[in-house]
């Protein structure tokens, strides 16, 4: 195949979350004069408008982007975009719909790929179908890579490499960070791909049946159970249960890196974090009603169809202001506990209780889009640069897997994004 005229295309450029994307990554390209990279989606027009509106929020005069017109729908022109770009960084969800044709398209075309799905139903089908062509092409497919679910995965896989000895149990909590003022409303793909991923829960048995064929060692210990409320002294937070993706991608993580590595994996489990008693009260109600209206399918329909008023503003076509994202930040918070000696075979269980408590905290700026937008480029360009500390020749993977050897945590730190060991 002839050289690659982009090391990175962001798809979906034109979308609400691809303008933060394709933002950053022009950010990157101006302290980085030799990175080629391009802005592909279906429309000439809007393309030409993520260029011109880059321009405007980052201050810069983006000389050198290219523009790929590339269509969901069209598996030749997604074939052409593939073999234009070392790394296609694909913003396009719900992915459940169009997120296999890209992957397919890249193992064929042979480009990388990096997405920011949150959606399990669509990772761990990707992981099912397309690892062994993936690896035979030399193709890196690693998906999760913004908000869900680097902090929680690549957050967990730090805590275990920081840990004195073995890792036991992992509890996150998601929240806000204290130094966070005022809200902002999500766009509207997030509401829908978590009505869809609700909607076809029971469909994600019968996949993991066939995914995870390797049984995990039995832990001679379990976590401290915990109950729909309750308050947890490490995050500061009153916690509810965490249905989003996170706790998949780190079951696959934990899987993959004790079939590949041999390291002992753990026990996770991830809530949600509010500092109010009343908003999580708030919360819980508000679950109910979402759970209840996705149950049936005229009030899905019309949760889908005025998202505004039947979240009362939390979920929006539009998206949020910027102006309301820049004082948002987001925290998350990482419980470990387990022993103070390591043991060297990965099926050997410790014979006394876990006795030791360490605990990460992972800041930085608004999650939904900010904090997104750097998380994904800085996966994109660590495919780029790093790709011979990858897994295998290539393959479908979680992030935990696939960054475990690269530099991606320091790179996060230099963006702003803090991982530490809360003393």
């Amino acid at each position: 195949m002839a050289a690659e005229p982009y090391d990175l295309v962001v798809f979906g450029a034109t979308g609400y979350i691809g303008q933060f994307v394709a933002e950053e990554i022009a950010r990157i390209a101006e302290k980085n004069s030799k990175l080629k990279y391009a802005f592909a989606g279906r429309n000439k027009v809007k393309l030409n408008k993520t260029v011109e509106m880059a321009k405007m929020n980052t201050g810069l005069e983006l000389r050198n982007v290219g523009v790929i017109v590339a269509d969901v729908n069209d598996e030749e022109s997604l074939l052409n975009m593939a073999k234009q770009a070392k790394v296609v960084l694909n913003c396009v969800g719900p992915y459940r719909f169009y997120g296999d044709r890209v992957v397919s398209a890249c193992i064929k075309g042979g480009a990388d790929h990096v997405d920011i799905s949150g959606e399990p139903q669509y990772l761990e089908q990707m992981q099912l179908s397309y690892s062994k062509q993936a690896q035979e092409n030399g193709v890196h497919v690693i998906g999760s890579c913004g908000f869900d679910s680097i902090p929680a995965d690549i957050g967990t896989l730090f805590l275990q490499d920081s840990f004195p000895g073995d890792v036991n149990s992992v509890e996150a909590v998601v929240g806000l960070d204290d130094d966070s003022s005022g809200g902002a409303s999500v766009n509207f793909t997030t509401l829908e791909c978590a009505v869809l991923g609700l909607t076809h829960a029971k469909k994600l048995k019968q996949l993991r049946r066939e995914l995870f064929t390797t049984p995990l060692p039995k832990p001679s210990y379990k976590p401290e159970p915990r109950g729909k409320l309750f308050y947890s002294e490490e995050a500061q937070r009153w916690c509810l249960p965490n249905i989003a993706s996170d706790r998949s991608v780190v079951k696959r993580s934990q899987h993959l890196n004790y079939e590949l590595e041999q390291r002992r994996p753990i026990q996770f489990n991830i809530f949600f974090g509010m500092k109010s008693l009343w908003t999580a009260f708030g919360s819980i109600l508000f679950g109910i009603v979402f759970y209840i209206m996705v149950s049936f399918a005229f009030t899905k329909s019309l949760l889908l169809k005025y998202p505004e008023f039947f979240t009362l503003g939390t979920f929006t076509r539009k998206g949020p202001k910027r102006s309301d994202l820049t004082s948002v930040k987001f925290c998350v918070t990482l419980t470990g506990k387990g022993w103070d000696t390591k043991l060297e075979d990965p099926n050997q269980q410790h014979t006394d209780p876990p006795n030791t408590t360490m605990t990460v905290k992972i800041v930085g700026p608004d999650p939904g889009y900010f904090a997104t937008a750097i998380l994904a480029t800085q996966c994109a360009v660590t495919v780029l640069e790093e790709k011979d500390k990858l897994p295998r020749s290539g393959g479908v993977y979680p992030p935990a897997t696939a960054f475990m050897k690269t530099t991606l945590i320091a790179r996060l730190q230099e963006k702003g994004i803090s991982f530490t060991i809360k003393e």
